[in-house]
């Protein structure tokens, strides 16, 4: 097998807890969070990585979209996208870094952000978010290439108790991000995708172990309380759909929309019509645990404006949808 990347070494802990990034991050815990990536560091706002950080020569450095700096975007192809600089420039810059992101970002990445923060400052939620924005990164070429695909989740939890279960989440918010090509029908077929090719026995759980110890290292809040991660339960699948309300009385909720796209029959979950692109046709029934793959799907009338789940799977959601 060959070597999982994932995770920093505890010299390179040791001097970003040193860093005014750290500092930061300690003045912001409301809103900021750390993700561990193949030896460095994202630190989100907004699910928006503000700062990818490495540890070389001894010496903590920084990159940055300059977009967060200035206002001004830059095409993907312009080699002055992206800054180098010093970690106290973006200390010092913190509120202008927030507003340029509060722009950019839409209203799912901001609930995204603020469901994985909401739980991890609860002491009592039954989950720790371990990750957010994953991306599998891959070893090599080739082996990307024998993958054909890039495995993504919005968001990885992990129980507290013992075994230790994992949770795979894809967040949507509201009934326009249902469908297209980054709605249910891709997810569905990515987790299936995902399932069917082995990838967590072969790679994620050895990455949620490193993940775990890192943050450890990094005395990032609620990690603590899991010292040793070793063994994990195979993963379940959570689809969380927030602003689950309808914009008139004649339309459609998310809810009703989601079933839209998930079956062959009108009416389940209420739905008013059926998509010609459709989940059951190609992967089954989702909602039963006969099929091979099958999820949960959590429901909230929440917006941003008023989200307050503090679980973010056994939290209080206006409807919960288990496999039967």
């Amino acid at each position: 097998m060959k070597k999982i990347y994932r995770g920093i070494d505890s010299d390179f802990a040791e001097a970003f807890k040193k860093s005014e990034l750290y500092k930061l991050y300690e003045e912001h815990k409301d809103e900021l969070f750390i993700g561990v990536r193949n030896n460095y560091l994202n630190l989100y706002y907004n699910s928006d990585s503000i700062a990818k950080v490495t540890y070389t020569r001894e010496e903590i450095k920084c990159e940055i979209d300059k977009y967060y700096l200035e206002g001004k975007h830059y095409s993907s192809a312009d080699k002055g996208k992206r800054a180098r600089v010093e970690p106290i420039e973006i200390y010092n810059h913190y509120e202008v870094i927030k507003k340029n992101s509060d722009k950019k970002k839409s209203d799912e990445k901001k609930a995204q952000s603020k469901l994985f923060l909401l739980n991890n400052q609860n002491i009592d939620s039954n989950w720790f978010c371990v990750d957010i924005e994953y991306i599998r990164q891959y070893n090599d070429r080739e082996e990307k290439n024998i993958a054909g695909f890039n495995a993504r989740f919005d968001i990885i939890a992990l129980s507290k108790e013992k075994p230790h279960r994992v949770a795979l989440i894809e967040l949507k918010y509201g009934k326009k991000a249902l469908g297209g090509e980054s709605g249910i029908y891709k997810h569905v077929s990515d987790f299936d995708k995902f399932q069917k090719t082995g990838l967590f026995e072969s790679h994620l759980k050895y990455e949620i172990i490193e993940i775990v110890k890192s943050k450890n290292d990094l005395n990032v809040t609620g990690f603590s309380e899991l010292p040793q991660v070793n063994e994990l339960l195979a993963p379940e699948f959570y689809f969380i759909t927030l602003n689950n309300n309808t914009e008139s009385i004649r339309g459609t909720t998310p809810k009703q929309s989601m079933a839209s796209y998930l079956f062959n029959e009108k009416g389940r979950w209420g739905s008013k019509g059926l998509s010609t692109k459709r989940v059951e046709p190609d992967f089954g029934d989702v909602t039963k645990k006969s099929n091979k793959f099958h999820a949960t799907f959590l429901f909230s009338n929440s917006t941003n404006e008023n989200l307050s789940i503090k679980d973010i799977i056994d939290g209080e959601y206006d409807e919960k949808i288990y496999p039967e």
